[in-house]
């Protein structure tokens, strides 16, 4: 959204600039990104509040501790907070030594109001078939559908949270969608539940 002509990026990068000389001027690229990093975290723990909100505030502390070394190349600040939390999670994981959850992350509610039965019967049979799907993915695949399809991060951010190029995303991408296709049932095979 553009507010009167400025650019809400030129906002952003003055912020950030802000919160380099001055750690309190921090605070509303803390209120703009907060909830955002957090549903993503919660995701990524099987929405254990309370380790999500030990992990955003781990990330958040970090951000605001290396806020100095941060290079503005254009993307949203969130594009490097992503790239906190996601190494975060894995800090986490690594040093519990949990299993990890991955509840499609709780397949987002797709089923629309006025859907009819027939519609509703098949949205769940697929949420429940996308989370045997992503149980079946490697880490990094479905770490790469979370932040694509579901924290809707551009593969430029993707390239930058995970460490790789771009053009590895891209084809990633491609892989991993291709691989999931051959996972998921045809609308064919969903009308036997019906």
């Amino acid at each position: 959204m553009n507010m009167g002509g400025v650019n809400p990026l030129d906002i952003e990068k003055r912020q950030i600039e802000e919160a380099k000389k001055d750690p309190e001027k921090f605070l509303p690229l803390y209120d703009k990104y907060a909830e955002q990093i957090y549903r993503y975290i919660a995701r990524r723990t099987g929405n254990n509040h309370d380790t999500a909100h030990d992990i955003l505030s781990q990330t958040f502390l970090d951000a605001l501790s290396h806020i100095k070394e941060f290079t503005w190349q254009g993307f949203p600040f969130s594009s490097w907070l992503y790239k906190i939390a996601h190494n975060n999670v894995i800090k986490y994981y690594k040093k519990s030594e949990k299993t990890r959850y991955s509840p499609i992350e709780e397949a987002r509610n797709v089923s629309d109001i006025n859907q009819n039965i027939e519609e509703k019967i098949e949205s769940s049979i697929t949420q429940k078939q996308v989370q045997e799907m992503m149980q079946k993915l490697e880490e990094e695949e479905r770490e790469i559908i979370r932040l694509k399809f579901f924290e809707g991060v551009s593969n430029i951010e993707i390239a930058d949270i995970m460490g790789l190029s771009v053009t590895n995303v891209g084809v990633k991408v491609f892989r991993v969608l291709k691989k999931a296709k051959t996972m998921l049932p045809s609308k064919h095979d969903l009308k036997k539940y019906a």
